[in-house]
């Protein structure tokens, strides 16, 4: 056998096992709008005139407790956390109350884990994180949603209850708050995954 026709073998060969790695590499899917425990999200989230779709959804639970169902929306979905924590593109979280908490209990949660999953942080930083705790005024409802959406170069919108509390400037203090779902030490393994759509 030729040179010229072994060559032409081994490039059949690589070419079809590039062709059969392509066919059988895992492909990430955006979530499809779902119901759990009662609560439907939508498959999308219009962001900055954008539309974000919903990568996964998951339930928190403490104990027996039903707390509440999240949404993870982004422009272009990914399942790997530290991506979703850096990505500088239109994302978002809905999250939907399913029991009452106060507003202390909420300020002591996010504030707890913000800071355990971002030791090093600048007086800035320290700073976004008051005001965006500032914001917890009142008490959660059964059926409230909070909804916190991602522009870059604005910042992160805050709405809870269905009231904007305002825009929270800096990618510093989006990847602060989104570490306290897909960082090292998240509210809870189980919705992490969830929310990646990994379950």
């Amino acid at each position: 056998m030729g040179k010229g026709r072994i060559l032409l073998n081994w490039r059949i060969i690589v070419v079809a096992a590039l062709c059969t790695l392509l066919l059988t590499a895992p492909v990430f899917t955006p979530a499809q709008a779902g119901e759990l425990v009662g609560v439907t999200l939508a498959d999308s989230l219009k962001i900055d005139g954008k539309d974000a779709s919903l990568v996964g959804m998951g339930l928190r639970k403490v104990l027996f407790i039903k707390v509440y169902v999240s949404g993870l929306y982004m422009e272009s979905p990914t399942n790997v956390p530290t991506e979703v924590i850096e990505a500088d593109m239109p994302k978002g979280m809905i999250v939907h109350f399913l029991y009452k908490l106060s507003a202390k209990k909420l300020k002591k949660e996010y504030r707890n884990k913000i800071e355990e999953n971002t030791p090093e942080r600048s007086d800035d930083l320290n700073r976004s994180i008051d005001k965006f705790i500032d914001m917890f005024t009142d008490p959660t409802q059964k059926g409230d949603e909070f909804i916190y959406t991602y522009i870059p170069g604005d910042g992160v919108t805050v709405s809870l209850g269905g009231k904007t509390k305002g825009t929270v400037p800096g990618d510093d203090f989006m990847k602060a708050l989104f570490r306290v779902w897909f960082g090292e030490k998240p509210f809870d393994e189980k919705l992490k995954k969830s929310l990646l759509g990994l379950n």
